[in-house]
């Protein structure tokens, strides 16, 4: 294959992405605004520069001439899309990248069906926060508009909490604009999935256990996420609602809320999910070569791989304690355990672990990821390895 695929971003969750795009033959250039990002040295080619300047991804995919432009990173999507419709590649035009970046853009858009959206306000400043929390009613959630990794993201019961949530998701968000929704009640769920020309291609519905509150981030994920009718059920409102901001082409990653009366989307985004879903997780528990197919797609090709069969694959992030990482004891024994597929750990002896707030925070840690012939398997080889892990940290001062 003589093409040269232009991935931006380059960080741990995108290696596996970069070693696919090479298994497939593609010439590997990865983009990254740190020199140590850990994807880097993966890639055939490796460029330093910023992923969110549209100028920038634009200037490169011309000087290595790019024949497909993918975007690993959230942070990157918008800038991809502009160098895509620039140089006449594949890929949804900018104004669709913004609406899966700029989650008010998007409640617009979804705005035009009934039933995809929570009731919603934009506000800039804490008046507008108060006033619209009250128009919606307690409890609510209080989110940047341009943010990721759920940081910034607070449940709000009264009006006394509003002015730390409505200050943390401000400062969060690159424009200083927040939103205002009504909380849902109900069950979330990841869902992953590729559009070719049009056609949605369904991935994974993936569940989640969820962090106690007033902290939303996900402690584990696992699929199959949903019984076969429910799923259906989303991966048809999903697609809709990627017809809908005008989705053509790409990967998404999109989270749902399911009430009894109905699927709401809760955020979409224009690249691969995280959290090892596209790459370790969708093989795992259905056989489909995930990656490779996204990767075509990202090149104008047609997606060749299909669901084998239906097993059962979990993530499990693992806990410790704030503090100074002292010493790590069981990780052999861990790997050991049947079922395991993979043990990761971001921390090491002398790294500090954060009091854990958000999905950033949480991955400063590490997590186990376990197979079995169905989720309740995998979950159980997940814990086992994880309870076999001790990470020891002295208690100091701890930076949020």
């Amino acid at each position: 294959m003589d093409e040269t695929i232009l991935i931006a971003g380059a960080g741990q969750n995108q290696i596996s992405i970069i070693r696919k795009a090479k298994s497939l033959g593609f010439r590997t250039v990865a983009v990254d605004g740190f020199p140590d990002a850990p994807g880097l040295p993966f890639a055939d080619e490796k460029v330093v520069a910023d992923i969110r300047n549209p100028e920038v991804i634009l200037a490169v995919a011309e000087n290595v001439k790019a024949t497909a432009v993918y975007p690993a990173a959230e942070h990157a999507v918008e800038a991809c899309a502009h160098a895509t419709s620039r140089l006449n590649l594949p890929g949804v035009l900018p104004e669709v990248a913004h609406r899966v970046r700029n989650k008010f853009a998007m409640r617009e858009a979804l705005a035009a069906r009934e039933g995809f959206n929570p009731r919603y306000i934009c506000v800039e400043t804490l008046q507008e926060a108060r006033h619209a929390a009250q128009m919606i009613g307690f409890p609510v959630i209080v989110k940047p508009v341009d943010g990721n990794a759920s940081r910034g993201v607070r449940r709000v019961e009264s009006p006394g909490d509003l002015n730390e949530a409505f200050g943390l998701a401000s400062q969060v968000s690159n424009k200083g604009a927040v939103l205002i929704e009504s909380y849902l009640e109900g069950e979330e769920y990841n869902v992953d999935g590729l559009v070719f020309n049009g056609r949605y291609i369904p991935g994974a519905v993936t569940g989640k256990i969820r962090s106690p509150l007033p902290y939303r981030y996900d402690e584990a994920i696992f699929t199959p996420g949903a019984d076969p009718e429910l799923e259906d059920r989303i991966f048809s409102t999903v697609a809709s609602a990627l017809q809908c901001i005008g989705f053509s082409l790409g990967t998404t990653h999109i989270e749902v809320i399911v009430t009894p009366k109905n699927v709401y989307i809760v955020e979409m985004a224009g690249r691969p999910g995280g959290g090892r879903i596209p790459s370790d997780l969708i093989p795992l528990a259905y056989g489909m070569d995930y990656l490779a197919d996204s990767l075509r797609i990202a090149a104008g090709k047609q997606p060749t791989s299909k669901r084998l069969f239906r097993k059962g694959s979990v993530l499990l992030w693992l806990k410790a304690k704030p503090g100074i990482v002292r010493e790590i004891r069981g990780v052999e024994q861990a790997a050991a355990v049947p079922g395991v597929h993979d043990i990761w750990l971001q921390a090491s002896e002398g790294k500090t672990i954060p009091r854990v707030v958000d999905c950033a925070t949480r991955d400063k840690i590490g997590y186990v990821i376990a197979a079995g012939n169905t989720v309740d398997e995998a979950f159980s080889a997940a814990h086992r390895a994880a309870e076999k892990i001790e990470i020891i940290t002295t208690a100091e001062h701890v930076p949020i």
